[in-house]
């Protein structure tokens, strides 16, 4: 990996230049922010496809006898029962019941495979190792040698299953393959991200540019557009999805997140009697979706509410605060992600937001804005 300023480039990083993509850092990480306007590629990515850049998630390799213990200590869904060829969501918990990362957890026959936020990579890295020798396990960081992208949208199969060798188009959600693509072995996850039909890929590095000019270029219609980061943001926010340095941190627990679907309290894991005390408690907070129509006459870039925001209630009482906002063009709306109290967590319950300089009337909403799209 090249590095400017201590920030590392991705291997596609100067096919990115060369498409005039606005550069920003996510996690050390020289990443394109967009490549036309974020707006139009989020509509893009929902009507039809994009293709988007994801190197900086951690890709981490575990290997050995004792893989299946050490994951299923560490990890709060049942990896014991996970089948080959598959990849399941999960927590990382510390002893107080705090999530250390939401990641993917893939099975591969002969080794695994977790993949985590681009944030927490060095500190999951870490927090692996601190364990394996106990478990007689080995592990490997793979990020540096290889790359990763994701292709999404509802017509995304179809323009893959044109050019690749192998279709990807009868993956079931969640199931993992192993192919070859241009000489390269490759693995391919469908993740379901954003609520459309995705599918994400892992190369070796050197195979980057040419699968990058194949995929835009060289596949003629089924040229897939790229995206950036920020609709990726856009994109996730429409579903619901928490992010971690967002929704999600050390000081935020399973239950509090509304991610107990993720955990499987029968196992032991690391933490688990903690968010077990903390579900009996009840969380004193909750997440929930918020959606607003725009003011009249204001431009949906211009007036998101940011992080750390107040939410109010009708009387101007403090409710809670965004975690995540955006304008959607998608459903021209202003979502947000906030953390609010139990007593105004239902939807429908009508609450105020900061919009410009004073604040504009919102509703809770089901925290997953758009309907899954297969």
């Amino acid at each position: 990996m090249n590095e400017e300023g201590g920030v590392r480039n991705t291997p596609f990083h100067d096919r990115h230049v060369a498409m005039d993509a606005k550069l920003g850092e996510l996690a050390g990480w020289q990443v394109p922010l967009s490549f036309r306007s974020a707006l139009d590629e989020a509509v893009e990515v929902r009507q039809r496809a994009g293709l988007f850049d994801v190197t900086p998630v951690g890709r981490i390799r575990i290997r050995g006898d004792g893989a299946v213990d050490l994951l299923s200590y560490l990890c709060t869904h049942d990896v014991e029962t996970q089948e080959d060829d598959t990849a399941e969501p999960t927590l990382l918990c510390d002893e107080t019941g705090g999530i250390m990362d939401m990641c993917m957890l893939a099975r591969l026959e002969s080794f695994w495979l977790l993949t985590t936020s681009p944030c927490n990579r060095d500190k999951i890295l870490a927090h692996l190792l601190a364990h394996a020798e106990r478990f007689d396990v080995k592990v490997d960081d793979q990020t540096e040698m290889t790359c990763q992208v994701a292709v999404a949208g509802p017509s995304a199969a179809a323009m893959l299953d044109a050019f690749l060798p192998e279709k990807v188009s009868g993956l079931s959600r969640r199931q993992v393959r192993v192919g070859s693509l241009l000489v390269a072995r490759y693995i391919a996850m469908r993740s379901g991200y954003s609520d459309l039909w995705s599918v994400e890929v892992i190369l070796p590095n050197m195979f980057a540019s040419r699968a990058w000019d194949f995929a835009t270029q060289t596949a003629g219609e089924n040229a897939i557009p790229p995206a950036g980061e920020a609709a990726r943001d856009v994109l996730r926010i429409e579903a619901g999805l928490p992010a971690y340095g967002h929704e999600i941190d050390q000081t935020v627990d399973p239950a509090t997140a509304g991610l107990m679907y993720l955990v499987n309290t029968d196992k032991d894991f690391l933490g688990r009697d903690a968010v077990r005390k903390l579900c009996e408690a009840g969380p004193k907070r909750r997440l929930v979706g918020i959606a607003s129509d725009l003011p009249d006459g204001a431009a949906g870039e211009q007036v998101i509410p940011r992080m750390g925001m107040s939410v109010l209630r009708p009387d101007g009482s403090n409710a809670g605060a965004v975690t995540s906002g955006t304008y959607s063009p998608n459903l021209d709306k202003l979502l947000l992600l906030a953390y609010v109290t139990p007593d105004v967590a239902e939807a429908g319950t009508d609450l105020c937001i900061p919009v410009g300089d004073g604040l504009h009337p919102a509703r809770v909403a089901k925290r997953r804005f758009v309907k899954y799209t297969s």
